[in-house]
């Protein structure tokens, strides 16, 4: 009897260990940045190439109303972020202040936008911090998880909108080639079509995946992607984004 309650201890121990790292792995995933579970995804297709990419955070801030305001926030960026290069464009339409940096060791371009305009009734202010890439570096998830959110905390009053985007191209030149790709990218990425284009050389799809937050309709639309062949045995290129495509395509 005593073996008996002892090995069932064990099990259910282990069960428990189970639960708990199961539980541990769905929380590392569903934490993890957009952009780093679409290059983990896409890396996985042995036909995808990544070529550029970027994410980008906006936010809308109403609490500028003022020159005198614009100035002073623009001077506290400077002095938070003196590795930025920093530039001033007035003009009819508003306030704008635009800052950028170059990483050699990372590869990484980021920029700063910040432009208030008069809307309507109101003078709004844009918030705009882009990070883009021409490859994706083994670096890269670190860099998000860290200076990333970091720079989300410091430069935006509430939750920002964050589009991230992948372009790339595909090592098959089949003529089925879009089709076949077409269904590959929603199984990829647990989606479901809402809307479609396709022409001879093009397919576009927007769609709804369980691995995005960030809806945009109520038909809950958070990816898009593109694909596009330049004929018969020629390359084809794929352009995809959550929670839609920012890049021309």
């Amino acid at each position: 009897m005593y073996n008996v309650n002892k090995k069932m201890l064990i099990y259910i121990v282990f069960l428990g260990l189970m639960v708990i790292l199961i539980g541990n792995s769905t929380i590392v995933a569903e934490t993890k940045p957009d952009i780093v579970k679409m290059v983990k995804l896409l890396q996985e297709d042995k036909d995808l190439d990544i070529g550029d990419w970027s994410v980008l955070a906006r936010e809308i801030n109403k609490e500028i109303a003022t020159k005198q305001e614009f100035e002073s926030e623009v001077y506290a960026l400077k002095q938070k972020y003196p590795q930025f290069q920093w530039h001033r464009k007035d003009d009819a339409s508003g306030w704008k202040a635009e800052a950028l940096t170059y990483n050699i060791d990372s590869g990484l371009t980021e920029s700063i936008k910040i432009m208030t305009t008069k809307e309507e009734l109101d003078t709004v202010t844009y918030v705009i911090y882009e990070v883009k890439g021409q490859k994706w570096k083994k670096g890269n998830p670190a860099f998000f998880t860290t200076t990333f959110q970091n720079r989300v905390n410091d430069l935006f009053i509430g939750t920002p909108s964050i589009f991230s985007c992948i372009k790339g191209s595909i090592n098959d030149n089949m003529d089925s080639v879009l089709n076949s790709k077409t269904e590959d990218l929603l199984d990829m990425f647990q989606a479901r079509e809402i809307e479609s284009v396709h022409e001879t050389n093009f397919t576009s799809i927007s769609a709804h995946s369980t691995l995005f937050k960030q809806p945009l309709t109520k038909e809950k639309l958070n990816l898009q992607f593109g694909l596009r062949t330049e004929g018969l045995g020629e390359r084809t290129n794929f352009v995809v984004g959550t929670p839609i495509i920012t890049f021309e395509y």
